[in-house]
């Protein structure tokens, strides 16, 4: 939303030509941070996002002979009510064993399925951090990320150059598109032939980020040429 501001307020100052001139500065400022980040990280793909979430493991409550250690007399102002409650909570005790039920969720497949799946632990739970994202091995994948990455400054640099005298101009979205499509293809080889197990053996954030980049095809279709010859 800043940027579509900053692209208003030029444009209505300068028109097309402040517009894009300014649209090319961002583009540049984000892909050379971009730049910074592929390297920095040893040549890793630029994952957008927090990344994975790491499950949190509640931590227990004491227990009323830790409390009596630590305050003194402290554990004769818990209330009756809610130590009923946290017994409770804590499951159904059986009479005969003494042992406790753990409290299950309601009877439904999927709330059964959800509460099963959220105690499995993956191999990406236990990776390292920098397990996660794998790194680009040969002049390929690394070719592919550098041309996703510079893709907005040449497609910018290009609409710069008409300067809004031609929309319809077929040009400038084809290039775009060509490079974001040429860097899809080099990065699916590159991980067929040099990542073990191809597409299987990426972990989660990998391809949740290429998902999200195939999703972002899309907005091609609302951009340029294409949205004033079709979309439109």
């Amino acid at each position: 939303y800043t940027e579509l501001l900053c692209e208003m307020f030029f444009k209505r100052r300068g028109g097309d030509r402040a517009r894009w001139r300014l649209v090319v500065v961002l583009e540049v400022i984000k892909a050379t941070c971009r730049t910074i980040m592929f390297w920095v990280t040893g040549r890793r793909m630029v994952v957008e996002g927090v990344g994975a979430q790491r499950p949190i493991i509640p931590e227990s409550s004491p227990s009323t002979e830790e409390i009596e250690g630590e305050g003194g007399g402290r554990a004769d102002d818990y209330d009756e009510e809610t130590k009923v409650q946290e017994e409770r909570s804590k499951g159904w005790p059986m009479p005969r064993t003494g042992m406790t039920l753990p409290v299950l969720p309601t009877t439904t497949s999927e709330s059964i399925t959800a509460f099963l799946s959220a105690r499995v632990i993956s191999a990406d739970d236990i990776k390292a951090a920098h397990h996660l994202v794998r790194k680009f091995s040969n002049l390929r994948g690394q070719a592919a990320e550098m041309m996703w990455i510079l893709r907005p400054v040449v497609y910018a640099l290009a609409m710069q150059r008409l300067q809004g005298r031609n929309r319809k101009d077929w040009r400038p979205w084809l290039l775009g598109l060509g490079m974001e499509l040429a860097a899809r293809e080099l990065g699916k080889k590159e991980v067929r032939e040099r990542r073990v197990g191809g597409w299987r053996g990426m972990t989660g954030v990998e391809k949740e980020e290429l998902k999200r980049r195939g999703w972002g095809l899309a907005w091609w279709g609302m951009r340029g040429a294409f949205y004033d010859n079709v979309t439109k």
